[in-house]
């Protein structure tokens, strides 16, 4: 009990409290599923409209010579098109833009959370969720995955998982069993890495300046110096990462997406 009170009381619970995912409106649960509308999903809303507000007015306000934030979406559209996608050749061509918006959405969401807001706006990082990274990492699962059956058909995208020929007729059997199983558990690997790679990453670094300013706040003075450069610091630092990541989980759905399209080349 005296355990209980002195975690009730400690200031680096409190904060710790913005990890949670908190319920704004309350919708009966249907079964096992609750809609309830959370922090989280607001915050996703928000970043949403974040990043359809920046190509809006960006598409609304277009120049011969951009300036403001023409400039700053042109660079991300020139980003996604050239650096993220440039391999995917004119058979993804129609991927750019969800590469552009999986980056877009992943960049502004890990953001937001970086953002100092008082404890009524009930603060959270969506990206800290492993719900939302996994969800995102499920879409590039079955963009890939209709992309190889529709482009190869069921026999010949499959057939791209088995031994490559020229293996000798005595070991086919085996090695195709091997070769399939592997590349089949691969396949549902992949948005499983996707996702928790996100996670992992986002929450780390969410965590740590959370403890930092816990501790800020339980013993005061005596900690303010250092642990507050600490937390400018791992802020400074996450703002680097939210960046990563978003761009590694959109070079690896590229990736992911370009093994589909050429499967078997």
């Amino acid at each position: 009990m005296l355990l209980l009170e002195e975690a009730g009381e400690s200031k680096i619970v409190e904060v710790m409290a913005e990890m949670n995912d908190r319920a704004v409106v309350h919708i009966p649960k249907i079964g096992p599923f609750d809609f309830s509308i959370t922090n989280t999903v607001l915050y996703m809303w928000v970043s949403a409209v974040v990043v359809f507000l920046i190509f809006f007015i960006a598409a609304k306000r277009m120049k011969k010579s951009p300036e403001g934030i023409q400039t700053f979406a042109e660079i991300l559209i020139g980003f996604a098109s050239g650096h993220l996608c440039g391999q995917l050749g004119e058979k993804g061509r129609k991927y750019y833009y969800l590469i552009l918006t999986l980056f877009s959405f992943i960049i502004v969401t890990n953001l937001i959370g970086l953002i100092p807001k008082p404890t009524q706006l009930m603060p959270t990082t969506p990206t800290a969720n492993i719900n939302v990274t996994f969800a995102l990492a499920i879409c590039v699962f079955f963009v890939t995955q209709f992309q190889g059956f529709k482009r190869h058909g069921a026999r010949k995208y499959v057939g791209s998982w088995l031994a490559p020929p020229g293996v000798p007729a005595a070991m086919k059997p085996l090695l195709n069993g091997i070769i399939f199983l592997t590349h089949f558990m691969g396949e549902f690997f992949k948005p499983l890495s996707l996702g928790v790679r996100l996670f992992g990453n986002i929450i780390a670094g969410h965590l740590i300046i959370l403890v930092m300013l816990g501790l800020i706040l339980q013993y005061g003075f005596a900690l303010v110096v250092p642990a507050g450069a600490f937390v400018v610091i791992m802020l400074l630092f996450e703002v680097f990462v939210a960046f990563i990541q978003a761009y590694i989980f959109s070079i690896l759905s590229v990736v992911y997406i370009e093994s589909a399209i050429y499967a078997g080349h």
